[in-house]
């Protein structure tokens, strides 16, 4: 009687368990853990329309709940090999984010740049930037990952997880995840 009191027991603690791990689970990334993931990205000088090497750095990093976009502030050096002297200024670059499941990423995707200031230049070189931050936001920043969700994020004892949704809040990006 002991030994089938033990085993009920046992299995219910087991049901248990298992029942519970079958919820949703939030996992929180912060904008500093983002602004990290960025900086790492754009450790390299990206080259545009072959003649410009774009310098990327200091991401300041907001997320905006109301258009669920990421905006992304940096600091912005821009030196061509022809000339000796580098233009300096800021970039605010914005994009959605989105879950790539192949490689558990959060991406940064219909990216666009919003603003590029650059110290010096007048309006003779409008239409030139222009070509060059939308060159810089649609192909050069677009599908960067931003945060890869890690194994133990993705489960939970026997129990595995698939992202089901991405919401931005004040200061966090919040990814839901549900029991596959």
């Amino acid at each position: 009687m002991k030994t089938l009191l033990q085993n009920l027991v046992a299995i219910g603690a087991l049901f248990i368990a298992g029942c519970a791990s079958f919820g949703d689970r939030t996992v929180n990334i912060t904008q500093q853990q983002v602004q990290a993931k960025l900086q790492e990205q754009l450790k390299l000088p990206l080259t545009v329309l072959k003649i410009f090497d774009v310098n990327l750095t200091n991401p300041q990093v907001t997320f905006d709940g109301k258009t669920e976009r990421m905006t992304t502030t940096l600091d912005t050096i821009i030196s061509n090999p022809l000339s000796k002297t580098a233009i300096t200024g800021q970039a605010a670059i914005s994009g959605r984010l989105t879950f790539d499941p192949v490689t558990n990423a959060v991406m940064l995707t219909d990216s666009k740049v919003e603003r590029l200031n650059l110290d010096g230049l007048g309006g003779k070189y409008s239409e030139l930037l222009s070509v060059l931050g939308a060159r810089l936001g649609s192909e050069l920043l677009n599908n960067i990952p931003l945060y890869t969700l890690k194994p133990d994020e993705l489960r939970l004892g026997s129990t595995y997880f698939t992202p089901k949704s991405l919401k931005m809040t004040d200061g966090n990006l919040q990814v839901t995840l549900t029991s596959k």
